[in-house]
C-alpha cells in the first residue's frame, strides 16, 4: 500500500448515464449490510417538466439537502448554464466533516467542477482525500485536467476504474467485490456471497 493510501478507497470516473451513481448507492447499501457507518453525500440533479434545471447536495439519507446549482441561481461563479450557489451548498461541508468524525467509510458522489468551485466543499474534500477513512466516490472525468492537485490526491487515495456501459459488467464486480472485502476488514464484517444480480443497471 503507498503512502498516505487508505485501506479500501475506489473511485469511479466515465461519462454522463454511465451508472456511476447506481453503483455507488449499491456499494453503500453492501457496506451497510456489512455493518459500516457509510456517510457522505449525493449530488442528484433537479428536473422540472422534465428538463434538469440543475443540482442539490444530499447526505446519504437526504435528512440534509442544500442547492448545489440551478439555472437561475443569481451567481457569478458558473458552470456551463449554471449558476453555483455558492453560500447555500457551503452547507455540504457539515456532511463531510460530520463523515470524518462518525463514519467508517465515506462516499463523495461526485468530486467535480461544481462541487470545487464551493471554497467550503473544496476544503473538506481535501480533507477526506488526506484522511486516513477509505473513501468511495466518484470523480469527474475531466478532473485530471482541470483540478491536478486534488486528482493526485485521489490517485494517492485509491484507484479509479473507467465505467460506461461496455465496461459495467466487469467494473460492477469489481466494486462489489472490493467493497465486501473492504467491509470485512474495517468493519469486521463476515463477508457474503457475491451477487448474482450482474444485468443490473441505472443511470449516474
Amino acid at each position: 500500500m503507498r503512502r498516505g493510501e487508505s485501506p479500501g478507497s475506489l473511485f469511479l470516473t466515465g461519462p454522463p448515464g454511465s451508472g456511476k451513481t447506481t453503483l455507488i448507492r449499491e456499494a453503500s447499501e453492501i457496506l451497510r449490510e456489512g455493518g459500516c457507518r457509510v456517510k457522505g453525500f449525493y449530488a442528484p440533479e433537479i428536473r422540472e417538466g422534465g428538463r434538469r434545471v440543475g443540482f442539490d447536495i444530499c447526505d446519504l439519507e437526504c435528512t440534509m439537502r442544500t442547492p448545489l446549482a440551478r439555472i437561475d441561481c443569481l451567481s457569478t461563479v458558473k458552470v456551463g448554464r449554471y449558476g453555483v450557489c455558492i453560500e447555500q451548498a457551503a452547507r455540504a461541508a457539515l456532511i463531510l466533516r460530520d463523515a470524518l468524525k462518525t463514519g467508517d467509510v465515506i462516499v463523495i458522489d461526485e468530486i467535480g467542477p461544481m462541487e470545487l468551485l464551493v471554497p467550503e466543499i473544496r476544503e473538506a474534500i481535501i480533507e477526506v482525500l488526506s484522511s486516513k477513512k477509505p473513501v468511495l466516490g466518484v470523480v469527474h472525468r475531466r478532473l485530471k485536467s482541470k483540478y491536478p492537485n486534488i486528482y493526485s490526491l485521489v490517485r494517492q487515495k485509491g484507484p479509479i476504474l473507467w465505467l460506461d456501459r461496455e465496461s459495467r459488467p466487469i467494473v460492477r464486480r469489481k466494486v462489489l467485490d472490493y467493497v465486501r472485502v473492504l467491509a470485512v476488514e474495517v468493519c469486521g464484517a463476515e463477508g457474503g456471497e457475491s451477487s448474482s444480480n450482474d444485468s443490473r443497471s441505472g443511470g449516474s
